[in-house]
């Protein structure tokens, strides 16, 4: 079986290369793997017309120097896919990047099978996206329960398959895997981007330094190993490099998530992550200024993290732009730990949220099973 798999950032690596593995497993015939991709496809044998690194990129603005770059990238790619004649085109994640090669592709060879995993967010903003997916994709796999409904009003072709944090088995984290001593966990995750790190991580450890978490809490940060050169720098200015657990190993990340008391998390998967763990936290965001100018009238949704999105409500505090300050953060902080009342609503919000995500099997064997039933259909 020849499949091109394209994504254009890691979270969508990662999750192409978990279905690209159970795929192997299933199949009765030996793959051929071309496409987009990083490490994680790297392992799983893609041939790469390109790296993901050459088209990561995030912000409305923050694209605008790479776009001639990035539509070169997308007429060669397109190219090299009608020439391949793949059985299947597996595209996931990043849509502005992943559905414009779909949608040339259509353009090119209506015939081409296109499969599109993690819809597009038409719920929160742009959704005139949907028909973009209308006419670029064969089959669409979603990963939140209530994106389904709205796909198929549209008369697309769609199947959720539960949200990939769900793969993550709690019980085996249940031990204590980790060297707590004597005193709890507090997690600090800054992000996994360098404009991310830098905005906001200085805010955090400024709450840390105002309530001597350091003195009360063995302070955790996980991060990738992407980061770790902007954070040393970062604790090193507020003395702090010594006082605070830098964890690279995922395995041992989600020790400290389940073990973990509270925590400050940047919005994004990890803060969803952490909620998986039924950890309370405070989340927080900043945006380029002109970007965060431009989403006010484009974001159709107040909340942006997904606990709260599920729920209809906010749940888990979100703290954007000028928000994300020291004084409001610990406000949140100091309510947790002192109002249990709340700490419980939180929880239990969270933890039936989480919940909602699950679907009948696991979201990368459910996309292997319908990668195999497309091709097979043809």
């Amino acid at each position: 079986m020849k499949i091109v798999v394209i994504t254009g950032e890691e979270s969508g690596d990662k999750l192409a290369a978990s279905a690209i593995k159970e795929l192997k497993k299933i199949s009765n015939e030996p793959l051929k793997i071309f496409g987009i991709g990083g490490r994680a496809l790297e392992k799983e044998g893609i041939q790469k017309f390109f790296d993901i690194s050459e088209i990561n990129v995030m912000g409305l603005i923050e694209v605008i120097p790479k776009i001639f770059k990035i539509n070169r990238i997308i007429k060669s790619v397109v190219n090299q896919i009608i020439e391949l004649d793949p059985d299947i085109i597996f595209t996931v994640d990043s849509p502005d990047f992943t559905l414009r090669i779909a949608e040339r592709i259509k353009k090119r060879n209506n015939k081409l099978k296109i499969l599109h995993y993690v819809a597009p967010s038409v719920w929160a903003w742009r959704p005139g996206r949907v028909h973009t997916v209308k006419k670029s994709v064969d089959h669409l796999l979603t990963i939140l329960p209530f994106e389904k409904k709205i796909f198929e009003k549209y008369e697309v072709q769609t199947t959720f398959v539960g949200h990939p944090i769900t793969e993550i088995n709690i019980e085996n984290f249940k031990k204590n895997q980790i060297n707590e001593g004597d005193r709890e966990v507090f997690l600090i995750l800054p992000g996994s981007r360098k404009k991310e790190v830098v905005s906001l991580l200085p805010i955090y450890l400024e709450v840390i330094r105002a309530m001597k978490l350091d003195d009360k809490y063995e302070l955790v940060m996980p991060l990738t190993k992407e980061m770790t050169f902007y954070v040393e720098d970062i604790l090193s200015e507020f003395g702090l490099q010594n006082r605070i657990k830098i964890i690279l190993d995922e395995h041992i990340k989600y020790s400290y998530y389940y073990h973990a008391k509270l925590g400050i998390v940047t919005s994004g998967t990890a803060a969803l992550e952490v909620s998986y763990f039924n950890t309370p936290y405070v989340t927080a965001y900043k945006f380029n200024p002109v970007t965060y100018f431009i989403l006010q009238f484009l974001i159709k949704t107040r909340m942006g993290n997904l606990i709260n999105i599920i729920q209809g409500k906010f749940i888990i505090p979100e703290l954007l732009q000028s928000k994300s300050n020291k004084d409001n953060i610990m406000y949140y902080l100091k309510k947790f730990l002192d109002d249990n009342d709340y700490l419980q609503e939180v929880l239990s919000n969270a933890s039936e949220a989480t919940a909602k995500l699950k679907s009948q099997s696991t979201p990368s064997i459910m996309a292997a099973e319908k990668i195999i039933q497309i091709v097979n259909e043809k």
